[in-house]
């Protein structure tokens, strides 16, 4: 095969991929978050966003100087708002390069351009992207960066799906998002940003990035990644064949071992994780349904139980009081959890880590059962002739 066809190729095999994530996630993971954006008021929200309060604004010259823009670049300011950075990398991209403002409200695209107009610069452009697509043409652009806005996106995995088409081979994505963290973080950050940096890395690694460097030492309130899109000799994309976004697989050219047909497996696991974090045993168990998929197989060809104990308890917690416990929006876990079973997963808790954990009876989310004990649930299980995998 020539270099350009196995280029071709492997640009497809990602788009297929990252697509198939993609068409997986058909609900907005936080419905209603951009509703104060359809409509802006765009003074209003130039005194909100270009103020020395605000850490980004501070910032700005060690953020855009940490992005490492060269001159003819094609730079995508993603979620622009009021065009701070869109102005600002519109001067490090030089007159051979462009930015591209990208933003899902009309009225902050007229301002950018007007104000790019009154400053001179005629190298900014301006696209209109949607609930769940960047709306940018494939290979189109070298960096995109994504400030204080990641968490506003919908359709996670969709948008981001969308931006590594349009990303140029080897193209960079900077994320610029709210530490959330409980007892640390404020109670606004903890209230209003979905989740924490390792979930929204993990969404992002899920559509086909690696994640290649982060600037640790700049921003106090804010963390700052940068991920690379996923297209070289050696790196293939994760597929999510019967579990959507969890447990991702890579396909491995003349595997030995491949999943055989009738394996019983029990994961006996005590992994809690951070609060906004799926617990690993649940990733495990999606991890081996996803393999069955990849080798062409369905979820009846492997029967799975979850025995949750432990920090791992947590994850049978309803929506209510995992929110109230762990401040949280909801419990990760859940929807992880409802694929599973769909797919014949028994997810189980067991009772006596609830006593000991201080979690009654009534906070276990609907339709999680609770057994005697884990102790309990796993010896049954290996009676019955599971293999017991452990999940510390």
């Amino acid at each position: 095969m020539q270099c350009g066809n196995w280029r071709q190729w492997l640009m497809a095999l990602v788009l297929i991929n990252g697509a198939a994530v993609a068409m997986a996630q058909e609900k907005s993971v936080r419905p209603g978050v951009n509703d104060s954006f359809r409509d802006p008021n765009v003074a209003d929200f130039q005194e909100r966003f270009e103020v020395e309060s605000r850490e980004v604004y501070a910032r700005r010259e060690q953020i855009v100087a940490a992005c490492q823009i060269t001159p003819g670049t094609v730079v995508a300011d993603i979620g622009a708002g009021t065009g701070l950075f869109t102005r600002l990398f519109a001067k490090s991209v030089g007159a051979d390069g462009r930015v591209i403002a990208v933003d899902i409200a009309q009225k902050f695209l007229d301002h950018i351009q007007k104000s790019a107009e009154s400053a001179g610069l005629k190298n900014i452009e301006t696209v209109l992207c949607t609930a769940d697509s960047t709306e940018l043409p494939p290979e189109s652009i070298d960096v995109a960066f994504i400030s204080d806005t990641y968490h506003h996106f919908e359709f996670p995995l969709k948008t981001m799906t969308s931006l590594q088409r349009a990303l140029k081979p080897g193209g960079r994505v900077i994320v610029i998002d709210f530490h959330r963290i409980p007892g640390k973080s404020t109670e606004w950050a903890l209230g209003h940003v979905r989740a924490g940096q390792e979930v929204f890395e993990s969404e992002i690694v899920q559509a086909g990035f690696v994640k290649t460097r982060a600037v640790n030492d700049l921003l106090v309130e804010n963390y700052f990644v940068e991920f690379t899109k996923s297209a070289s000799p050696g790196l293939e994309p994760q597929k999510y064949p019967l579990v959507a976004g969890a447990g991702g697989v890579i396909d491995v050219a003349d595997a030995v071992d491949p999943p055989l047909a009738g394996v019983k497996v029990v994961i006996d696991t005590t992994a809690g994780g951070a609060p906004e974090a799926v617990s690993k045993g649940l990733d495990r168990a999606a991890r081996i349904l996803n393999l069955y998929g990849a080798a062409g197989m369905s979820a009846k060809d492997v029967q799975l139980a979850v025995v949750l104990h432990g920090d791992a308890t947590r994850a049978a917690l309803s929506d209510e009081f995992y929110a109230s416990r762990f401040g949280t929006p909801s419990n990760p876990n859940l929807p992880l959890i409802r694929q599973l079973q769909e797919l014949g997963v028994e997810v189980i808790v067991c009772g006596q880590a609830l006593n000991y954990k201080g979690f009654a009876r009534t906070t276990v989310a609907k339709d999680i059962p609770v057994a005697t004990a884990a102790l309990t649930a796993v010896l049954n299980r290996q009676m019955r002739g599971f293999a017991v995998l452990q999940v510390p």
